[in-house]
């Protein structure tokens, strides 16, 4: 929980009572339904030399969900979709060059070893978030359009859709 509450993960991630709830019921097996987006969520830490420094969430997407129309425009036709939300919390991290190819490596990990037929990702960092916009880049992820964040902790912001194909 100390990562989301330092000043480079608040001013972009939820910090909401809900979620960090979610995150607990996560952590602890999900013994209970979770109200935070109906628990659809997946935690993921990432270690650099055993030392944790980066937090994947990704949760499946469908065109039965409640998502901003653009998702529609690129959900997967022949496998499944998934979003992404990445970050570096480990503060002695930041800055070191290992975002874009923790991202990638996670991403393949997730498509060999968790699920095969994960085809598109989707991410939506902050249209203010240049330093990320950059990473996912790197990563390999294209922009695909901008929209206002319809509902949740961030309504209303400024935010980019950028997509990557899991063959790419």
């Amino acid at each position: 929980m100390a990562w989301i509450d330092s000043p480079h993960v608040k001013a972009f991630w939820d910090n909401s009572p809900e979620h960090r709830e979610d995150i607990k019921q996560f952590a602890t097996g999900r013994r209970v339904k979770s109200s935070y987006f109906d628990g659809v969520f997946s935690y993921w830490i990432g270690k650099c030399d055993g030392s944790p420094f980066c937090l994947v969430m990704t949760s499946p997407i469908s065109q039965e969900d409640d998502i901003p129309s653009l998702w529609r425009d690129f959900l997967s036709a022949t496998g499944k979709t998934f979003s992404i939300d990445f970050c570096i919390g480990n503060e002695s991290f930041v800055g070191k060059g290992l975002a874009a190819g923790a991202l990638e490596g996670f991403l393949a990990f997730f498509t060999s070893n968790v699920e095969p037929e994960a085809h598109v990702f989707l991410i939506d960092p902050d249209e203010e978030n240049a330093k990320a916009q950059h990473v996912y880049a790197k990563a390999g992820f294209k922009l695909a359009g901008s929209f206002d964040m319809p509902s949740g902790y961030f309504s209303g912001k400024p935010t980019h859709l950028m997509i990557k194909i899991a063959s790419d």
